[in-house]
């Protein structure tokens, strides 16, 4: 689905509720930490980095540290970003932590995130990222995205498709709507045909 039926159907897909943990999915210079920060501005969540914990502590597993930070920020809403990495960390998150209530799925082609992964080592912000290791990212990115993906789904978490070959204030227009459910501040026009407006969800 995109951004626009999510909205259209957010009731059905969260009863009502406010997220609780967000899935932020996407290659290698999609965009995901942009998007992120500005989440994080805007709407006041707890911002979590795979990548990051995983440099921090290594040696554990991902599913047992992102658990961790989570319990460190009881009664907010959690951004994972970068997570999960395959079907066993899909699943591993769903028994743990629980079933997230939303995928964001940044998608763009693999020459636009290999423009992106090259441009960042050029101007030194990551000086890991050059053509090699790029599209070896880019091929383990794949190797089990779709399988996470279909993963979720059959968990019925709704997977919003947002472009992310736009620039980041592109991707934050198709999140605007997103963006003001997460602040329980939506009216939806329309609701199960009724065609009243819904009143908040405070």
């Amino acid at each position: 689905i995109d951004a626009d039926e999510f909205i259209a159907h957010s009731d059905l897909f969260l009863s009502g509720r406010p997220a609780r943990i967000i899935l932020v999915v996407g290659g290698p210079g999609s965009g995901k930490g942009v998007l992120c920060q500005r989440l994080v501005k805007e709407c006041g969540v707890v911002h979590l980095s795979s990548g990051e914990l995983l440099r921090d502590e290594i040696a554990q597993g991902t599913v047992s540290l992102m658990q961790k930070r989570m319990k460190d920020h009881p009664g907010k809403r959690i951004l994972l970003d970068g997570f999960p990495r395959s079907q066993e960390n899909a699943r591993d998150l769903v028994t743990l932590c629980g079933k997230p209530e939303l995928a964001l799925h940044l998608t763009c082609d693999d020459t636009v995130l290999l423009e992106r992964i090259m441009k960042r080592g050029q101007s030194g912000e990551r000086a890991d990222d050059n053509f090699e290791t790029g599209i070896q990212r880019i091929r383990t990115y794949h190797k089990y995205h779709n399988m996470t993906l279909e993963f979720l789904r059959s968990e019925h978490v709704p997977v919003v498709n947002l472009d992310c070959a736009t620039t980041p204030d592109g991707v934050w227009e198709q999140l605007r709507s997103i963006a003001r459910l997460m602040r329980s501040t939506v009216r939806l026009n329309t609701t199960h045909g009724s065609g009243k407006e819904m009143p908040n969800k405070e």
